[in-house]
């Protein structure tokens, strides 16, 4: 059993993705509403567009615009805090706030997992991938919040620039010699909540070179995944931003 390490952790959201080497059929799409109603009972189609504007000299260099349409499934618990994302080439379970720990989230993506695959089987699996995204509230006593004083990533500007405001990072790393590839955004971002301010914290860590393709191999990745995730989360943060996880 995995530990919860704070009484508040900031996560907003969790994310496990299976990405497929090709497209999954629309009929397995749609059965997924069937296999998946006794547990998710909100269920709605979506649409996922794509844009992409190049010039090709068959046009005259005229601007030629591409436009790539996906259609997926969105399901979801009755409290709409678990969901699945049925795409034609990935399967994705996620965890909304409150979340309940890596036991509880790992356990239900396992049990669902299984009940996808009973449905199209085997196919080849491209990306397995554990995406955090981290939402710190900060008590805003000044007018501008200092980032350092809570994350170890964020923009170091020159100090003749002033205050900063408002900012966004993004870098990537490859933490092991496994193929995993950590990217790591952080941003400021509106706060819910009165008086406060808001910086995100996202870690997504997958795997795209030669990826497993059983179960036990696959389970086994996500675990060392959350692990270099929670290393990752503890490098960024600072002894002031715990406190608040704590409160």
């Amino acid at each position: 059993m995995s530990e919860q390490p704070y009484r508040r952790p900031p996560i907003t959201e969790a994310i496990i993705e299976i990405r497929y080497a090709a497209p999954i059929e629309p009929v397995h799409l749609e059965r997924g509403d069937v296999d998946f109603r006794p547990n998710y009972p909100f269920q709605q189609p979506t649409v996922n567009y794509g844009v992409a504007v190049g010039v090709s000299a068959s046009t005259g260099n005229e601007p030629v615009t591409q436009v790539n349409r996906s259609d997926g499934r969105r399901l979801s618990s009755m409290d709409q805090t678990e969901l699945i994302l049925l795409w034609p080439q990935s399967f994705i379970v996620a965890q909304l706030a409150p979340y309940p720990g890596w036991d509880n989230f790992f356990g239900r993506f396992a049990r669902d997992w299984k009940t996808w695959k009973r449905g199209v089987g085997y196919r080849k699996v491209a990306r397995v991938g554990v995406r955090f995204i981290n939402r710190i509230d900060i008590p805003q006593v000044n007018r501008v919040i200092e980032e350092a004083d809570y994350l170890n990533a964020y923009a170091k500007l020159p100090d003749e620039f002033g205050p900063v405001i408002a900012y966004g990072v993004q870098a990537q790393f490859l933490p092991d010699d496994k193929g995993c590839r950590l990217t790591l955004n952080s941003a400021s971002v509106p706060s819910p909540l009165l008086d406060h301010g808001s910086v995100l914290l996202d870690l997504d860590v997958g795997v795209e070179t030669n990826p497993p393709q059983n179960d036990e191999d696959i389970y086994t990745l996500l675990n060392e995944m959350r692990a270099k995730k929670n290393a990752a989360f503890e490098a960024c943060v600072t002894h002031r931003a715990r406190e608040l996880f704590q409160r």
